[in-house]
């Protein structure tokens, strides 16, 4: 099958992508699979047949809370890498992988086009440290207190790179993973991934 795309299978894919809260990579495999095979099912449901299109644990997360202030232009204000280049984590289990999104290098997962390094966006970015955690401590949560796997955000970043044709690294970007707490939430979708090493 020819890997050839379209402007207008473009244009159709994010707009199922946006519509549907997947994947750019996965909205696209969708319309590329014969008319009338079954896409996407709850993570818990059984499936009684494989397709052609490989299967991914996935969970969707809202774009960033921008708050007032101009979207990236970069990403449109998604937080997301423009290319729409994914990854697949292997899961536990038996399951399909989890395919997790690569974060936009220009705005570092925030979504704004500019960043008050003072306050803080309000959105956290890939590589604002190592993990990225909450430091507050229990007590001053006004509620229960969040997941403390992931402060209540539901993903944690991984810094990974791409490889060159000679296999060494030339690119270091950082993919969000879903945190454990969002096992109620994920989904199986069909893709056609733009891989990358993490």
């Amino acid at each position: 099958m020819s890997r050839h795309v379209s402007n207008d299978l473009k244009r159709r894919a994010r707009e199922l992508a946006d519509r549907e809260r997947i994947p750019y990579s996965a909205a696209l495999a969708r319309l590329r699979t014969p008319a009338g095979r079954p896409t996407d099912t709850a993570a818990d449901q059984p499936r009684f047949a494989r397709f052609l299109l490989p299967e991914y644990l996935y969970v969707d997360f809202p774009h960033p809370d921008l708050q007032g202030s101009p979207a990236c232009e970069a990403c449109a204000g998604s937080g997301i890498d423009a290319e729409g280049r994914t990854y697949a984590s292997p899961s536990d289990g038996g399951q399909p992988p989890l395919l997790v999104e690569v974060m936009c290098s220009t705005c570092g997962g925030c979504g704004r086009a500019e960043h008050d390094m003072e306050n803080g966006c309000g959105s956290p970015h890939a590589d604002m440290d190592e993990d990225g955690l909450d430091d507050r401590d229990e007590d001053e949560y006004d509620e229960e207190p969040p997941c403390f796997s992931c402060a209540g955000r539901e993903f944690n970043y991984h810094q990974g790179f791409t490889r060159d044709g000679q296999g060494e690294p030339d690119e270091v970007l950082y993919v969000r993973m879903p945190c454990g707490c969002t096992a109620d939430r994920m989904r199986v979708i069909l893709g056609d991934l733009i891989k990358v090493n993490a």
